[in-house]
């Protein structure tokens, strides 16, 4: 039972500042994705979590206790279920101003968009229909005259400074001609130059709603609840140790979709999955003296758990009756599928059957996956005289269920508005792409037509970039690349079927796509993927094929050759 939802019924806030101590109420949501869908719980399809009903639901019952609930966004609200795509992101805007989000910060994927001139025609339009504050201090200049850099808060007469960054990798996570005008500046020194001003501003609570790269490597994606100790990496792990202690009071993060909920020093930091599946809550005490952390209660991860009641494309009504959700009894929020449904009359349905799958294809980052091997055999298909084919891990946003597949299941599984490519590259090109995909900085190459080993545990690396230093996208770990059941050959032309998201130096691929000559276009990916499954005679087979994986990982073989870039 949630802690504070025992409280009395709610009466309007006192216009007197209450004495002192004061319990302030957040709650911490990031990567909404679109989410506007309950998803499956894989074990158990009687079972689902989220779901923006749900959600609104439960973020209502947490207002009902406390009236001046803060509610933190660590960015990415687009890039995910049809509808928001569909409106080009004001979907998830109306979704978070129903929800009453105080702030939030922008994600990468904010940027997918495009329009207009500049590029950003739809992330202005979004931010001029945003209640809430949506910030980035570290972008400049301001993509979009909607968007602030940080701003102040008001709750039970404590003032909240709240400042919102966004990762320095945006240019390689988003289309990167979106962005091409903008700098992203540092995290640490955006913050160390701001605090004077916040402070000063008035604020004695400093948060920090941040879309930054960063995970706990002891959080593996299965928990329920976040590893007892916890010490990001990243930009997340930078702020937190680069910073005079207390500079940070609480920090609300994405993009890493991981399970952070954990007292770090003087700072609380959270960062709870994506899409609306779980919620962060904290209740901070702040006395005369300032913040009491030893008597503040941070609480478990809240998942919205609950038996599933979404029809989707089958026949039946929404049950909006009330359920346990995740420990507490609540109803699904009605508004909030009202607002559902009438963005679906907006968007179209997606609920046409083409093809069927013997099991379920999942995703996966870090390591080959049956969605992947799909994705990068129809790409290669799709260009007979391709060689290879290359899908990035991080582009395959869902996994493709077992029986029927509908075309809202691939939309979920490629919501990307990504086009595909033939490209021409030298084997030496096609070493260094393998070098950087195994590197350890974004999800694994999913390939077709091709095989490759790599060793985890290696860490040295190389300047591929000449900026005088090895990041994390440099080090190398690669041990071997066959195409074609022969070892890539640094001299010799191969064909790449890739999408223009790589070819732009997405993942940081840049140093090996390019200038590469594009010698083939074709459709959409999700256009390839609908067509092929379409064409395909029989139901999916299951995948990866085990007996030949082509992903190895482990230590290089002595006497490997010919592999290394």
């Amino acid at each position: 039972m949630l802690p504070f939802l025992l409280a009395c019924t709610h009466q309007p806030p006192d216009p007197r500042p209450p004495e002192r101590p004061v319990t302030l109420h957040f709650a911490f949501l990031n990567d909404f994705h679109g989410g506007l869908y309950e998803q499956p719980v894989k074990d158990d399809p009687s079972r689902a979590l989220g779901g923006f009903p749900f959600l609104a639901a439960a973020i209502g019952s947490l207002r009902q206790a406390d009236a001046e609930l803060v509610v933190l966004d660590g960015g990415d609200l687009f890039q995910g279920s049809w509808p928001v795509n569909a409106s080009q992101g004001i979907g998830a805007i109306d979704a978070y101003n129903l929800l009453g989000v105080t702030a939030a910060a922008v994600g990468n994927h904010e940027f997918d968009y495009g329009g207009g001139a500049d590029h950003r025609g739809a992330l202005a339009a979004a931010a001029e229909r945003a209640k809430f504050a949506w910030l980035s201090a570290n972008v400049h200049p301001l993509p979009a005259s909607g968007l602030r850099r940080w701003t102040l808060v008001e709750r039970k007469g404590v003032k909240i400074g709240i400042i919102g960054l966004t990762t320095v990798d945006t240019p390689t996570t988003t289309t990167a001609a979106n962005v091409a005008d903008l700098t992203f500046a540092d995290p640490v020194a955006t913050v160390r130059d701001l605090l004077p001003e916040v402070r000063a501003a008035g604020a004695e609570v400093v948060a920090v709603v941040g879309h930054l790269s960063g995970k706990c490597a002891e959080a593996p994606r299965s928990a329920i609840l976040p590893p007892e100790t916890c010490t990001p990496d990243g930009e997340i792990g930078r702020l937190l140790t680069e910073l005079p202690p207390g500079s940070i009071d609480i920090l609300a993060v994405g993009h890493a979709h991981t399970l952070i909920g954990n007292r770090i020093g003087d700072t609380f930091v959270f960062e709870d999955r994506a899409e609306g599946v779980a919620i962060g809550r904290l209740d901070l005490v702040v006395t005369e003296e300032g913040i009491d952390r030893a008597a503040s209660v941070l609480h478990p991860p809240w998942f919205l758990s609950h038996a599933s009641v979404d029809p989707r494309c089958e026949p039946g009504e929404y049950d909006l009756s009330e359920r346990d959700v995740g420990g507490v009894n609540l109803a699904p929020s009605p508004g909030a599928l009202a607002l559902v449904r009438g963005l679906e009359g907006s968007a179209g349905s997606l609920c046409e059957e083409i093809g069927c799958a013997e099991a379920p294809l999942s995703r996966a980052r870090e390591a080959e996956s049956g969605a992947g091997d799909l994705v990068a055999d129809l790409m290669r298909a799709a260009f007979p005289a391709a060689d290879v084919a290359v899908q990035n891990s991080g582009g395959i946003r869902a996994d493709l269920p077992g029986g029927k597949l509908r075309r809202e299941h691939v939309q979920a599984v490629m919501p990307f508005q990504n086009r595909t490519l033939l490209v021409e590259i030298s084997g030496a090109k096609l070493l260094t792409l393998f070098r950087i995909g195994s590197s350890g900085a974004h999800g694994l190459p999913q390939v077709s037509g091709a095989r490759y080993r790599f060793d985890p545990t290696r860490t040295g690396g190389t300047d591929l970039d000449g900026d005088g230093k090895v990041d994390a996208w440099e080090t190398d770990r690669l041990c071997w690349v066959d195409v074609g059941g022969v070892r890539v050959d640094p001299g010799k032309t191969y064909r790449v079927a890739t999408t223009d998201f790589l070819l732009n130096g997405g993942d940081h691929l840049g140093p090996a796509l390019a200038d590469a000559p594009v010698i083939g276009e074709g459709a959409l990916l999700r256009d390839v993927l609908i067509t092929g499954i379409d064409a395909a005679p029989t139901c999916l087979p299951s995948l990866p094929d085990k007996a030949s994986p082509r992903i190895e990982i482990g230590a290089c073989e002595a006497g490997a050759t010919g592999a290394k870039p």
